[in-house]
């Protein structure tokens, strides 16, 4: 059965409702079997008609549920990634690939550490070994893999070299050893090909001979990225910029003012200077400013280049207390009022 709703809401909602669900089913069509990963629910019934009927219940519990249901075909169901088959008093399990499974997988060619090539044959032995039930349908996955990775560019003979190793690894005898924990550390450096290979397996080698006690984990990143290359986001121009510090300094007789604003920066510039930020033209009956009262007082006008901004903040908060401290510092002249924020450590 499957649920609509997304992955992560549906487990946290199932969670909560599925305990109380069950306990309440009716026993006439309750499942004999009921497991769930997420929204999708694995159910066994003693009848084949109790599966409407608990399909039914299912729909009732909730106005916003709405199950679906997929019956057995031939003794068998695909479920996730496994293929389980009804076998008389047991289950049969193998791999299951959608229609649509088209074998790409990260080709041999790919120019990344090879040790990424290496693991994705792991992972998928693993995968295998984990879900065949038997070591007929194990073998039989085997030799599909290889064909698989063989139109990958996977080497034959490297295909042959992790199969063999990884299964000696799963049938070795694991004995219990006690050793004391070593210290780990993560080493990052850019891959450059066969150059990084040879670098990675000397350090291991020199850590392995020297640092008795240590672990070092050597990972690759690309040395560049699309961001390096390209900017994902145009830059603001200067004069739409909000949250911001500015200094001011009279072209005249060079005395300083420091201020913030939350708006686009060429509107507060403009009513310094007593003009419209949209047309320039000089206003009548603007608002007194610190910075336009001292023009009027030293005759002189002032221009978009007696400004230039020192702090940026999108916070508020963060702005008043940044204003302050470079009042602080710089000590301009025009600011009288002092700090605008108080500052305890000062």
């Amino acid at each position: 059965m499957g649920s609509p709703l997304g992955p992560t809401l549906a487990n946290i909602f199932l969670c909560h409702h599925e305990k109380h669900w069950l306990d309440n089913c009716p026993s006439e069509f309750k499942p004999l079997y009921f497991k769930r990963y997420v929204d999708d629910i694995f159910c066994l019934f003693s009848d084949e008609n109790h599966v409407q009927s608990f399909l039914g219940y299912l729909n009732t519990r909730h106005p916003n549920m709405n199950f679906t249901i997929e019956n057995e075909v031939d003794n068998a169901l695909p479920f996730l990634d496994v293929n389980v088959i009804r076998s008389n008093e047991h289950f049969i399990t193998s791999i299951y690939r959608k229609p649509t499974f088209s074998g790409v997988y990260t080709n041999f060619s790919s120019f990344i550490p090879d040790l990424y090539k290496r693991n994705l044959v792991s992972t998928l032995l693993f995968r295998t070994f984990t879900i065949c039930s038997s070591w007929e349908l194990m073998h039989r996955e085997v030799v599909n893999l290889k064909a698989i990775l063989r139109k990958n560019s996977y080497p034959k003979h490297l295909t042959e070299k992790l199969i063999k190793k990884f299964f000696a690894k799963v049938n070795k005898v694991k004995l219990p050893v006690t050793t004391v924990p070593k210290q780990e550390f993560t080493i990052l450096l850019p891959f450059l090909g066969v150059v990084s290979t040879k670098v990675k397996r000397n350090l291991e080698l020199l850590s392995k001979k020297y640092l008795h006690c240590s672990k070092i984990t050597v990972i690759f990143k690309s040395p560049s990225r699309l961001k390096s290359v390209f900017s994902f986001k145009d830059k603001l121009p200067p004069h739409i910029v909000s949250g911001v510090i500015y200094h001011y300094t009279c072209s005249s007789c060079n005395a300083t003012y420091i201020g913030k604003t939350k708006r686009h920066t060429h509107h507060r510039l403009s009513e310094h200077a007593g003009v419209s930020p949209l047309t320039g033209k000089l206003l009548k009956g603007q608002q007194s400013t610190t910075v336009r009262d001292h023009m009027l007082e030293c005759h002189t006008r002032v221009s978009t280049d007696d400004f230039k901004i020192i702090g940026r903040d999108n916070n508020d908060w963060h702005l008043k207390i940044k204003e302050s401290l470079f009042i602080k510092r710089d000590k301009p002249s025009l600011n009288i009022q002092g700090t605008s924020f108080p500052l305890a450590l000062f």
